[in-house]
């Protein structure tokens, strides 16, 4: 068991890093919605009916590929909503509705992004200690050892976050907050998770009343007598109501709503497995984490189609992806070759020299007209992605 200056000396330690990350974030974000076009803001804002500082910031967050627009917006109008509820609503000018969409959309970003991808990862591990939960007599030591690794990762993980969380948001308790967490990380709507809570809360104390009734098969010793005393003290804040439950109760209750890997196995505990798969599960494509990543997807699904759907499917992609990676802070003709590059190793293509292509596409790239640079940057990786990776010949407007 981890002793308990052990899990605050890493919550602590997590909570540093967490306030370093967010204020990079901020900082990446104030800087990065200046240049976002004026005709997309304004057409989220129409469409969406919201502040054209809510679209700005929402027009990011779909380019980043963590939320699309219409749901960030949906995110960040639901909190300016609790904040007019409690008496603390934003003032309407503009400068304050950037703030709060700048902070607002920080936190939609790390909570759908890093902080799940984390977690996630956690899981993976925790879910092999779990397995054999519920299947037969289960050992002290191996009770012991699934309340420790639960406890790493529900309180030195997830509340941190959980307590910035309500530290940034006035007025705001348990209740926001688990539906915030809890709809990143399983993925289901607002009324979808409403209607499981009860159902996982009595899941979760559940298992860890099991728990503590194998600890009770122990002989005395001050270890076991002190985690069955952490236990009971858990239990109680489990079984409080939603908008009441402690710090550490809703970091419990938010680890067991998240999905574990999907397993092979058909002999799954009725304790842990909750219905929902992972994120990831065991798909073979890569991690969605960077332009690349989208791209390199976008080019597999798009040699399943033929003609004119594959041209229009291929050039949008690569639209978006050109897109991020400008306002990421890059030019249109780092767009091009960082492309190329990245084609050329994911899709092993080493041996195919690129110097001679990329000076051409440079000279042409300076010399085309600065509004149409995109659209020719466009072309330039989808003709790239034709000839190298599909094998097909391409018409140049000299043929």
């Amino acid at each position: 068991m981890l002793r308990e200056p052990d899990i605050q000396k890493l919550a602590i330690e997590s909570r540093q890093k967490l306030v370093q990350e967010f204020a990079e974030t901020y900082a990446n974000l104030r800087e990065r919605v200046k240049r976002v076009p004026d005709g997309d803001a304004r057409r989220i804002s129409e469409e969406l009916s919201c502040p054209l500082e809510v679209a700005m910031i929402a027009y990011l967050i779909e380019m980043d590929g963590i939320k699309k627009a219409r749901e960030a917006v949906g995110l960040m109008a639901e909190e300016l909503n609790r904040r007019s509820e409690v008496g603390e609503a934003v003032p309407n000018l503009p400068g304050n509705v950037m703030e709060f969409a700048l902070v607002e959309g920080r936190w939609i970003s790390h909570v759908n992004g890093p902080f799940l991808r984390s977690v996630e990862l956690q899981v993976r591990g925790l879910a092999n200690e779990e397995e054999s939960v519920g299947q037969g007599e289960l050992e002290v030591e191996k009770a012991l050892s699934i309340i420790a690794a639960r406890t790493k990762i529900a309180e030195t993980l997830i509340a941190p976050a959980v307590q910035e969380w309500l530290h940034e948001h006035v007025e705001s308790h348990s209740s926001n907050v688990l539906r915030v967490f809890g709809m990143a990380i399983t993925k289901w709507n607002q009324s979808t998770l409403n209607g499981k809570f009860k159902q996982m809360q009595r899941r979760c104390v559940a298992f860890f009343r099991m728990l503590r009734e194998i600890l009770t098969t122990a002989s005395d010793s001050f270890t076991i007598d002190a985690s069955i005393s952490r236990l009971d003290s858990l239990i109680g804040e489990l079984e409080g109501p939603f908008d009441a439950m402690s710090v550490r109760a809703v970091s419990h209750f938010l680890l067991h709503l998240t999905p574990r890997p999907t397993s092979v196995r058909g002999d799954r505990s009725q304790f842990v497995d909750i219905g929902i798969g992972s994120t990831r599960g065991n798909k073979a494509e890569p991690d969605l984490s960077s332009p690349f990543d989208f791209l390199e997807r976008d080019v597999k699904l798009a040699a399943r189609r033929q003609g004119e759907e594959r041209e229009k499917y291929l050039q949008e992609r690569i639209g978006r992806v050109v897109r991020v990676l400008k306002y990421q802070g890059n030019t249109v003709i780092d767009c091009v070759e960082s492309c190329m590059k990245e084609l050329q190793d994911r899709f092993g293509l080493g041996d195919m020299p690129l110097t001679h292509m990329l000076e051409s596409n440079r000279e042409r790239m300076i010399e085309a007209p600065i509004a149409e640079r995109d659209s020719l940057a466009v072309s330039l990786i989808h003709d790239f992605i034709l000839m190298k990776i599909y094998g097909e010949e391409v018409l140049t407007d000299g043929s």
